[in-house]
């Protein structure tokens, strides 16, 4: 295995990790006679690049800050764009950075980061994430961030997972409200949700272009692939009231193949820097600091 990388394994499950980025590069249900099925998308062509891994975390807050600056308490805070392809600072520092391994068994891996402000990048944080393989046949992940700078500023968490996309796949993640997208993919006002994109019941995805922020989340969803007599639940606790869902088209990546989708859990709205209440980001003070956890279980299903 790379140098950089972790495998852990409990029972059928097995998941690979990547300190760079703190991402993971493969997250499988492996049956008897070696027949295995990849509950996040496979990463086969990663070689460092997190755009190409399975999932990794969104810290010290995820999406997109309108204009690449926020104020607050009168001190407005600038970003530098981190991707040669989009002009804003798109998803933070954690995936684009190197953490510590602080504890490695077999079923569990702790990773750390300590991120230092510089001119674009205005947070000074400590982060750390677990990744467990529970007794109970599930992927546990906890993530943490602390304000280690001078000054109260916002903050958020989030996971970024690829999941397959087969024939069958079905999503059932109940939200209240939709935000559509506008220029440079930047949510635009909240609304009702479009009745293809309502997953209150389990329901299948529209093969289109999808880039929108769900509000209103009940912390519950289920991905089902009935073609593989595979599901997944998803249980995020309470500070997750929201959650984003891309899919991508060949116009914006001309080798998608139609094989994956994303639905990513948050604490917060995308932009939430410029909304009421920060949408749902958090004010927090240097010293504190936001916790959250979010459990995968994967179970056969009848076909």
């Amino acid at each position: 295995m790379a140098p950089f990388a972790i495998r852990l394994q409990r029972g059928p499950l097995t998941l690979d990790v990547d300190r760079r980025g703190a991402v993971v590069t493969g997250f499988t249900w492996n049956q008897p006679g070696g027949l295995s099925f990849p509950l996040m998308r496979s990463a086969e062509n990663y070689a460092g690049n997190p755009l190409t891994a399975s999932c990794f975390p969104l810290v010290p807050f995820g999406n997109r800050v309108a204009g690449n600056h926020f104020s607050i308490a009168d001190r407005t805070y600038d970003f530098t764009p981190n991707q040669p392809w989009d002009r804003h600072y798109l998803h933070g520092d954690g995936w684009l950075s190197e953490w510590s391994v602080t504890l490695a068994t077999d079923t569990q891996i702790n990773l750390a980061l300590s991120h230092k402000a510089a001119t674009g990048r205005p947070y000074g944080y400590d982060a750390r994430i677990i990744y467990e393989l529970t007794r109970d046949g599930a992927l546990a992940v906890g993530i943490e961030v602390r304000n280690c700078g001078t000054a109260p500023l916002p903050f958020g968490l989030g996971l970024h997972p690829y999941f397959p996309l087969t024939p069958q796949t079905e999503l059932r993640a109940p939200a209240e409200a939709f935000f559509a997208e506008e220029a440079d993919f930047l949510p635009g006002l909240r609304s009702a949700v479009p009745l293809d994109l309502d997953f209150v019941q389990s329901r299948a995805l529209p093969r289109r272009w999808i880039n929108n922020g769900f509000t209103g989340w009940t912390g519950d969803a289920r991905i089902a692939w009935p073609d593989r007599g595979l599901a997944l639940s998803i249980a995020a606790d309470t500070a997750f009231r929201d959650y984003f869902v891309f899919m991508s088209d060949k116009t914006f990546e001309p080798d998608f193949a139609g094989d994956y989708f994303c639905f990513e859990p948050m604490t917060h709205q995308a932009n939430g820097h410029h909304l009421a209440n920060l949408g749902g980001l958090m004010l927090l003070a240097p010293g504190d600091a936001l916790q959250s956890r979010v459990l995968f279980t994967p179970e056969e299903t009848l076909t």
